[in-house]
């Protein structure tokens, strides 16, 4: 774990100075990246180096190489803790001093507009999309239509946004992993037939064994 500190407190010292402009927070690079590490798509972190930096022109190519080197990393640490289930989320604080969940599910669905597959569109399924809720909620989505959300349920949502996180991970692992069923060209052959591999025997008695 320390290691993984080590490594965001260093990107944040490399974002920090250009973040009140169009560069990411390091919570920010964190939840952009957890959703881009979960998703069906190809994950090549070069291609959203862009997104993180922001104006790419506020930084040498010697810093882009260091961003790009640490974002690598712990894109590695952060897929190992969506994978094992203990995704350690993590916050800068809001204008109140609390930590600010917004932010980070806020990059998370952002990220979402920005990869090639269409997570709704692939899944097709009214439950995946129901799953959406709670980082829906703290992101502040259903405060932007104006429906109104309970204290008790926006904290329950919050608790549940490293959670929702790891779920949508493990989905598309199933997703990706799921057994291909082979169909295989051609007539059928006989257990009777005279083996295809030219022996004379029968199939059955022939490679039909297997």
């Amino acid at each position: 774990m320390s290691d993984i500190l080590d490594l965001q407190q260093q990107l944040a010292a490399l974002l920090h100075p250009h973040t009140e402009g169009d560069t990411m927070r390091v919570d920010e690079v964190q939840g952009f990246m957890c959703a881009v590490l979960s998703g069906p798509d190809a994950v090549n972190i070069e291609e959203w180096l862009p997104e993180i930096l922001g104006d790419e022109a506020l930084f040498s190519d010697a810093e882009k190489a260091v961003a790009l080197k640490l974002i690598t990393a712990l894109a590695e640490a952060w897929q190992a803790q969506l994978q094992a289930r203990e995704l350690t989320l993590l916050l800068e604080d809001d204008e109140d001093g609390e930590p600010d969940y917004q932010t980070w599910a806020n990059a998370y669905l952002f990220a979402l507009d920005v990869v090639d597959t269409d997570w709704f569109e692939a899944a097709n399924d009214e439950e995946f999309e129901d799953s959406f809720y709670p980082m829906m909620v703290v992101a502040g989505i259903y405060d932007e239509e104006g429906i109104d959300i309970s204290p008790k349920e926006r904290k329950e949502c919050t608790s549940q946004l490293a959670a929702t996180a790891e779920q949508f991970y493990h989905y598309w692992q199933a997703v990706k992993n799921k057994p291909q069923t082979v169909f295989r060209g051609g007539e059928k052959i006989g257990r009777n037939d005279a083996c295809p591999c030219g022996s004379g025997k029968k199939y059955k008695a022939c490679c039909g064994k297997a």
